[in-house]
């Protein structure tokens, strides 16, 4: 009976022997099995605002899960031009939320990857190694148009000009002078853009008059349509013109002239008519409220407000918009 009692207890050595390697088997690839479900779970991924201008911020904000707190999140932008790139990195907080904000130059992707630090730096291509990665997002980058020098009051037949620059600073762009007129815009000046984003647009005002004015880029591949409104280009002509101070008068269209009023007289011109009067660098608007001058071949009279403005006396020649 001894050897049957034998081979019993070699076959029970067997089995705990089997059983014991195959715990230790499944205690060891149970922690890999979670890093690799720990890292496989792909980012989520908001873009606050996919259309934004140069200069303003693009705000990404997600989650990686819980699971992945404390982990390196890289931002990644991508374009036509030089490929994917780390822009920004973060660490998830304690519930695996990460957020980012960051200026754009020009229109691409953004995506989020996961990772470790030592693989995902900022300013570096990405890693083709990252644990995982969000789907990309697109966003549009609009370019941002600057016109700080004008010269849109003019004599009609002189030329209004317009100069500034485009950024960001690139060769080559289509920049237009656009007028408003009969309810259309219609663009009268173009110009091409130096290596430094510069511009200089003019056209001959070939009108009497005033019309809104705005500067446009059209978009490339870069960057988005922007456009900068300049407020009107005003078309003068000369008149002959005189001064009145009969303060506290009464006027043909109604009520009485006040010492601050600025007022016009003519003969024909519609009472309530707005009139931009220049003279001698200066501008001021005025309304058509009284009738005259009928003196020799005088075109208006100034009262009072309207002449001090200008720097107006007696009787000279002025510039008008009607």
């Amino acid at each position: 009976m001894r050897p049957q009692t034998d081979l019993r207890a070699g076959r029970a050595r067997v089995a705990l022997t089997g059983a014991l390697a195959i715990g230790i088997c499944t205690a060891a690839a149970t922690p890999l099995v979670a890093d690799e479900a720990r890292a496989q779970s792909q980012p989520a991924m908001r873009v606050a605002d996919p259309s934004i201008r140069y200069g303003q911020a693009a705000v990404v904000r997600g989650s990686v899960g819980a699971q992945n707190a404390g982990r390196q999140v890289a931002l990644e932008y991508g374009s036509d031009r030089r490929g994917w790139r780390v822009i920004r990195t973060a660490v998830a907080g304690a519930d695996g939320r990460y957020a980012f904000s960051t200026r754009l130059r020009r229109t691409g992707e953004l995506r989020v990857a996961l990772g470790e630090a030592s693989a995902l730096s900022a300013g570096q291509p990405p890693p083709a190694t990252a644990a995982a990665r969000s789907a990309s997002r697109r966003v549009t980058v609009a370019a941002r148009v600057h016109a700080p020098y004008r010269r849109l009051d003019v004599a009609a037949g002189e030329r209004a000009v317009v100069r500034g620059s485009v950024a960001p600073w690139r060769a080559g762009r289509l920049v237009r002078l656009e007028l408003l007129r009969g309810g259309r815009w219609r663009i009268v000046a173009s110009d091409r853009t130096d290596a430094r984003g510069r511009y200089a647009l003019a056209d001959r005002a070939g009108f009497v008059g005033g019309r809104y004015a705005r500067v446009t880029f059209r978009g490339d591949v870069a960057n988005a349509r922007a456009q900068r409104r300049i407020g009107r280009v005003y078309g003068y002509r000369a008149a002959l013109a005189s001064r009145y101070d009969m303060y506290g008068g009464p006027l043909a269209c109604g009520g009485r002239l006040g010492y601050h009023a600025l007022v016009v007289a003519h003969k024909t011109l519609p009472c309530g008519t707005r009139v931009r009067v220049r003279y001698r660098g200066r501008s001021v608007t005025a309304t058509v409220r009284d009738r005259g001058p009928y003196v020799g071949g005088r075109e208006y009279d100034l009262a009072g407000a309207v002449a001090r403005r200008l720097g107006f006396n007696g009787v000279g020649t002025i510039w008008v918009t009607r």
